[in-house]
């Protein structure tokens, strides 16, 4: 067991990472001599191959291209307010020109250059203060504001962090909330606390637009090794799968999420129901069961989905939630039959203001 988590542990390629640099985050799959543009930078991404998640790189120029940066593992990070050593601080900043062209020293073609030279934000930070007329005229507080405010322009560490729940909706939230219906982590926290979901259960998600957040959370919180199925139901040709794609679950996992077009999943059930009744099973011909396995083979995937989504319809499930665009009064009437008795109902819309 500790060899499987040890190695689950190890960046490999085909992964899917979460680079982050200071606050902002990006999910990247990992290719062989892949790379990534994380703002202004286009970084080489060999070099974290076989390390761990939660490791910390440093992003260093390539030679011959300064456009280009590769990562260096590094154990800690030197911030330059820890390192500057400041001797003089004003008492306060009314007479302190704002003018950066006035009070800097460095012209934008000298910071380019020492950029080009190396991405340091230590040495560039510390060129900014010893450069700059005025930075000894600002409080102490003012100094360490001015410093932090360059070291995040500048900085140049990155941290390679496995996808989470947590994570994507942040991340997701912050790209683009029309992309996950606005549901903020704590829209979503709250979700999971009134679905009560558990891993022996059975979940129906209508879900019309979160970039696969939701399927994702879900199948996370039933987990891995149990019986508990989730039918995902979704008013397109495909579903969003973003979200649950980046979560990487195990094959057993991933394979108890049923993805199915709603109308075409009402339509098998209300055309097959008889058949989906539970019978005990009984000794059949040779030659009969032969031609019930060529038919079912003949049957086009999303046909199987929709026969094994309407069997667990049939049974009732535990739980019923529906994030949607549109007003979700029908969607619930016509899914509220397929919920057990005293179980749990969850409706999430965001309104438009």
């Amino acid at each position: 067991m500790e060899i499987m988590d040890s190695d689950r542990n190890t960046i490999k390629i085909g992964d899917y990472v979460v680079v982050q640099r200071q606050g902002y985050t990006k999910l990247h799959k990992l290719k062989a001599h892949s790379k990534l543009i994380l703002g202004s930078f286009n970084i080489e991404m060999d070099n974290i191959v076989n390390e761990k998640y939660s490791d910390t790189f440093q992003m260093k120029n390539t030679p011959g291209n300064k456009k280009h940066y590769i990562l260096e593992k590094v154990q800690q990070i030197n911030s330059p307010v820890e390192t500057l050593n400041i001797e003089k601080s004003g008492s306060d900043n009314r007479h302190i020109t704002n003018d950066n062209e006035i009070s800097q020293v460095l012209t934008k073609e000298d910071i380019d250059k020492l950029k080009d030279e190396e991405l340091n934000s230590n040495n560039i930070v510390g060129q900014l203060v010893n450069n700059s007329k005025t930075f000894s005229m600002k409080t102490e507080y003012s100094q360490e504001k001015y410093i932090k405010k360059k070291e995040k322009k500048y900085f140049e560490y990155v941290q390679i962090k496995r996808p989470t729940i947590r994570i994507l909706a942040q991340m997701f939230y912050r790209q683009d909330p029309t992309k996950t219906l606005g549901i903020r982590i704590d829209d979503l926290s709250q979700i999971l606390a009134y679905a009560n979901i558990h891993s022996e259960g059975n979940v129906v998600l209508y879900d019309s637009g979160t970039s696969g957040l939701m399927s994702a959370a879900l199948m996370n919180a039933l987990g891995h090794s149990s019986t508990g199925q989730l039918i995902h139901m979704h008013p397109g040709n495909e579903c969003q799968r973003n979200a649950f794609i980046a979560m990487q679950f195990p094959k057993e996992q991933s394979e108890r999420c049923i993805n199915v077009n709603l109308y075409s999943v009402l339509r098998c059930f209300y055309q097959q129901k008889n058949t989906f009744q539970e019978q005990e099973e009984i000794e059949e011909p040779e030659a009969k069961r032969q031609k019930t396995e060529e038919t079912s083979a003949q049957k086009k995937s999303w046909q199987l989905d929709n026969e094994r989504a309407c069997k667990i319809l049939n049974e009732k499930v535990d739980c019923l939630i529906i994030t949607a665009k549109e007003h979700p009064v029908n969607i619930v009437k016509e899914l509220i039959q397929f919920l057990n008795g005293n179980r749990n109902l969850v409706v999430f819309r965001r309104t438009q203001k």
